[in-house]
């Protein structure tokens, strides 16, 4: 019997994805099997909000109110605070402002579900919705903030993933189907400095990489580039459910390892 939690009924499940950048499937495995996405839906997040860069109706050097608490997507239910051990003390005081850059920054880096919930809130679901529909990113779907208990109860779990579907979104991602050159390159050199690969760990030196991962108890999955990014780079999307955490990271870093070995021989 493997781990339950609000998220999974205790049965282990890993699902995966190998794929080039074009879209070429190498190898699968359900990849149409919906998870609970934890973080891993914040890689449409970071596209949305490239877009609307790239179109000029927003500015990196814009500077958004940080805050502690959030308004509830379910009418008359009380604002909402994120647990403890979702607190990102490197935003700014409630109250102050940082620029949007730094808010992306936080987001894609150290996965802070403030600095998400703070573009959410800037920039609305419906460009997220957007993306996911223009990456053809199937059974991806985010449709509510992090923490907003509330609308869990009323909704159940909104925010789903495939590894299938992941594996398109960032596809379309390191393609530049989603954004031009420059917000692609911003795109994927933000993927590449984040703190919690997975899929990469144990790539051999110098292989350029990003990624996006996410986790909650009973849930881990990742999603990665190898190579330059580009048709022809290998992506990776692992998604588990059931598994203590250090195990599901066994499995996802030994499947990043042995995807790139099969391919690069």
């Amino acid at each position: 019997m493997g781990l339950s939690s609000d998220y999974s009924d205790g049965t282990p499940r890993l699902s995966y994805r190998v794929s080039r950048g074009d879209g070429t499937v190498l190898a699968d495995r359900r990849p149409e099997e919906s998870f609970y996405a934890a973080s891993t839906v914040k890689l449409a997040v970071l596209a949305a909000v490239a877009r609307q860069l790239e179109a000029g109706t927003a500015d990196l050097a814009e500077r958004l109110v940080s805050r502690d608490t959030f308004s509830s997507q379910v009418p008359g239910a009380p604002d909402y605070r994120l647990t403890p051990d979702d607190v990102d003390h490197g935003m700014a005081p409630p109250g102050q402002t940082m620029p949007l850059a730094e808010v992306v920054e936080r987001m894609v880096v150290v996965s802070s579900n403030e600095a998400t919930n703070l573009l959410v809130e800037r920039f609305g679901l419906g460009p997220v919705g957007e993306v996911l529909q223009d990456a053809c990113a199937t059974g991806v779907r985010m449709g509510r903030q992090f923490g907003d208990v509330a609308a869990a109860r009323r909704d159940g779990v909104a925010n789903v993933v495939t590894a299938g579907g992941l594996a398109s979104l960032m596809s379309a991602v390191v393609t530049g189907r989603l954004c031009g050159p420059e917000w692609t390159r911003y795109m994927t050199q933000m993927l590449a400095r984040q703190q919690y690969p997975n899929l990469a760990a144990d790539l051999p030196e110098g292989v350029p990489w990003g990624s996006k991962s996410g986790s909650v108890q009973a849930i881990r999955h990742d999603v990665a580039w190898f190579g330059e990014p580009g048709p022809d780079c290998l992506v990776v999307a692992v998604c588990t459910r059931g598994m203590e955490h250090d195990q599901a990271g066994e499995a996802i870093e030994a499947l990043g390892r042995l995807a790139h070995q099969l391919t690069t021989r």
